[in-house]
């Protein structure tokens, strides 16, 4: 039966229903019965300006009190839909007024963060100058939904805490402002993070792909409240001084300032160094020895560095930072010219994210160290050959900006290969690694 003759019917049995009723006075309950069975059954075959029709005179005959969470719901997608086909600015204001009112009234039958969260977002993107209640609206659902709300949502609650609030404050109101959105870059990238974590799980790319989006947006806008560490690190003083009183919430804090500075590459500044020595005395593990080592490297300090590091290598023994405060290791020992020793420390990271960055390490100390290492001039310089084999190794394990060439230039070349009397293709040994290589 085609949509006409199903509502010819329906109209008829609501009809005659609301006649045998109306002797019990109740024409105006089936009334509504009637309208919201007709605006439901259009919206459900996409005719939705007939399905408005009913909607709106569903609320004549129904009243307010008469209506359900669902009702509202159903209109706010029939007027939408509606408002995507309008070229009548006029005409577009009254859907638009119309979809707000499905959300007022809805929130006032149901308290659905994700709903409220989504007429804030409206309010955003509309433009509106009612910006307190925008304010309350995120509010009431941001961090309910916390680790739910959607990358979407992350990136539109953030935009007003810019744009309406801190650009939108008053001179003598815009630090309270940036304090307000550091707190909230801090908690959102924390959503993110466990959102994105959830995805991986879940084996979902496009849900990774989108909250890694939004954690771009989060660190892009952050950057332009808290633009150098100028500006930043008066904020965090300040916060060193109001820290909770309870360890955990003061550690976690503590930590969370810590990798703000770390963003914005305050690592050499005293506020970063008062926050790495708070974090120690709480809790001396292998976390605060890294931060500890990020201090040392920012103000200069490599022997201390170096100390720390090797601290958070010992107390980390094989925990999920393990190859991360390595490398770190590796590079610092290469940086103090301690070829060997970094060479070493960087062969331990194992594969994962470190790893090209390991093999580089090991590349780099294998040709600072060529020119002692051999007993003929031949020898010494194969050592690149081995050294451009690890370029190789790194780039294959995601290491980038580097050519797949480095070091060949120092290598013999054919005449000296010639003159050695070695195959060009055949394996050479290096004993003073102990490895081989290939001629080339």
């Amino acid at each position: 039966m085609k949509l006409k003759g199903i509502i010819a019917t329906l109209v008829l049995m609501l009809s005659v229903g609301g006649n045998l009723i109306a002797q019990d006075s109740t024409a105006v309950v089936d009334d509504c019965a009637k309208f919201k069975s007709l605006y439901y059954e259009y919206s459900k075959h996409k005719e939705y300006v007939d399905a408005a029709n009913f909607w709106r005179k569903a609320i004549i005959a129904c009243g307010e009190t008469g209506l359900d969470a669902k009702f509202y719901f159903n209109g706010r997608i029939i007027y939408s839909k509606l408002l995507t086909d309008s070229t009548d600015p006029a005409r577009a204001k009254e859907i638009n007024d119309t979809i707000n009112m499905c959300f007022e009234r809805r929130m006032k039958l149901i308290d659905e963060p994700s709903w409220t969260v989504d007429y804030g977002i409206k309010l955003v993107n509309d433009g509106s100058e009612d910006i307190e209640k925008i304010d309350s609206l995120f509010n009431n659902s941001v961090h309910r939904l916390k680790e739910d709300l959607s990358s979407y949502a992350t990136k539109q609650y953030f935009k007003h805490l810019i744009v309406n609030k801190f650009n939108g404050a008053k001179p003598e109101d815009k630090e309270t402002e940036r304090v307000r959105i550091i707190e909230e870059y801090i908690v959102l990238s924390e959503y993110v993070t466990i959102a994105t974590k959830k995805a991986k799980e879940a084996g979902d790319e496009n849900e990774v792909k989108r909250q890694e989006s939004a954690q771009s947006f989060l660190d892009k806008y952050f950057l332009l409240i808290a633009n150098d560490c100028a500006v930043l690190t008066p904020v965090l003083d300040d916060k060193l001084k109001s820290l909770p009183q309870e360890k955990e919430a003061k550690l976690k804090k503590v930590k969370d300032y810590l990798t703000l500075m770390d963003l914005q590459k305050c690592q050499s500044t005293d506020t970063y160094g008062k926050f790495v020595d708070t974090l120690i005395i709480l809790e001396p593990t292998a976390d605060a020895y890294y931060f500890g080592y990020n201090y040392a490297i920012g103000t200069g300090n490599e022997s201390k560095a170096l100390k720390y590091i090797e601290k958070a290598v010992e107390m980390e023994k094989d925990g999920e930072n393990k190859d991360k405060y390595l490398a770190a290791n590796a590079n610092l020992l290469y940086k103090m010219n301690s070829y060997r020793s970094a060479f070493s420390t960087a062969q331990k990271v194992g594969a994962g994210e470190y790893k090209g960055q390991a093999l580089y390490i090991q590349a780099l100390a294998i040709a600072a160290t060529a020119n002692s290492c051999g007993d003929s001039t031949f020898e010494r310089k194969a050592n690149f050959w081995l050294a451009n084999d690890y370029i190789n190794r790194a780039i294959a394990n995601g290491y980038t900006g580097v050519s797949s060439s480095k070091f060949l230039d120092n290598a013999p070349d054919k005449n000296e290969i010639f003159t050695t009397g070695v195959q060009m293709g055949s394996s050479y040994t290096l004993k003073c690694w102990g490895e081989t290589t290939t001629v080339r």
